[in-house]
């Protein structure tokens, strides 16, 4: 076992008799139904998720709401029309990164090869030394577990999990994520990972939603004041180097591609650059950016709430957050 803290590491996630609950049953029955589409073509998998993605773009009425509201934010140009088309092509997507997550998850390192179209400007990666620790900031998309299972066939990454209320599905995910990440940590363990980039390794992140107003900084996102999180400018500030990462899905295949952000320069400067980079990666393939976050809750001083407030759904919530503590 690895005793040098400064090197990423994985913590082993321990089984529990508890899993085999009844309350589970359902857990274990869905995730052994998507773990056998691994041995489906990945053509079936898309039109799988697809259907799925249909059906629970009828039974989700909170998560469309929000998505629908976002995507007319972003896209105040669109009609009616093309906003329900974008929505009900999310949902899709939706569906097929579930059905990916058998690929993710658990496909060997040749059926991952076979999925990637290609890598485009990897020496962005190269050029920077090689005992220089790197933030790499990707995107929240419909298939943000095989991005990351990409990413990680090209280097060796540490990477972070927000913990899941379901025990079961937070052992398969570590268990999982285990296998090609190096150094996992949850989303309450943050400073771990940025001694760890302090050390000279990388480190993905996702810096496009919304952590609330005491670690960020409002800046426009397509046009609407976001809360965006400080930490990529405060680490770009102390000589750490920013890279974005952008996957997309192609007809022929996923595309990787790696973009540097320039040093910090003056307050606020990168955090807009990223958000302009986010904007241009977004617009690639908008139907598989996660829009049914709500990206807008925090709100600068004196604006008003842009999302519905659900107030049973909101209990539901605190409970659970509660539960987790």
């Amino acid at each position: 076992m690895n005793t040098d803290k400064s090197i990423p590491h994985n913590l082993k996630p321990n089984f529990k008799l508890s899993f085999l609950h009844p309350e589970y049953f359902l857990t274990w029955l869905g995730m052994g139904l998507i773990y056998l589409c691994k041995f489906l073509p990945y053509k079936v998998i898309i039109l799988l998720g697809r259907i799925l993605g249909s059906l629970l773009y009828g039974v989700s009425p909170h998560r469309k709401q929000i998505a629908k509201t976002n995507i007319e934010l972003c896209f105040p140009y669109k009609n009616e029309q093309e906003v329900l088309y974008l929505l009900k092509e999310h949902f899709k997507n939706i569906g097929i990164g579930i059905f990916e997550l058998a690929i993710a998850w658990w496909s060997s390192k040749k059926a991952i090869k076979n999925l990637k179209v290609c890598t485009k400007n990897l020496e962005v990666l190269k050029n920077i030394d090689k005992d220089q620790g790197v933030l790499i900031l990707i995107k929240h998309t419909t298939h943000i577990e095989l991005d990351v299972r990409l990413m990680a066939e090209e280097m060796k990454l540490g990477g972070m999990y927000k913990s899941q209320s379901n025990e079961v599905m937070n052992y398969l995910m570590i268990r999982a994520r285990n296998r090609y990440i190096t150094g996992a940590i949850n989303n309450h363990q943050a400073r771990k990972g940025i001694y760890w980039i302090n050390n000279g390794h990388k480190f993905i992140y996702a810096a496009d939603q919304d952590y609330g107003k005491k670690s960020s900084e409002f800046i426009p996102f397509f046009g609407v004041d976001a809360a965006t999180i400080t930490l990529p400018e405060r680490l770009s500030k102390s000589g750490i180097k920013v890279v974005m990462a952008n996957v997309r899905r192609t007809p022929k295949g996923f595309e990787l591609e790696f973009h540097q952000i320039s040093d910090y320069k003056e307050e606020n400067s990168v955090l807009k650059e990223i958000n302009d980079n986010y904007e241009k990666f977004i617009l690639y393939s908008p139907e598989s950016f996660l829009w049914t976050h709500r990206r807008f809750k925090s709100r600068p001083k004196g604006k008003e709430a842009i999302y519905p407030q659900w107030k049973s759904r909101e209990k539901r919530r605190k409970r659970k957050r509660e539960a987790r503590r």
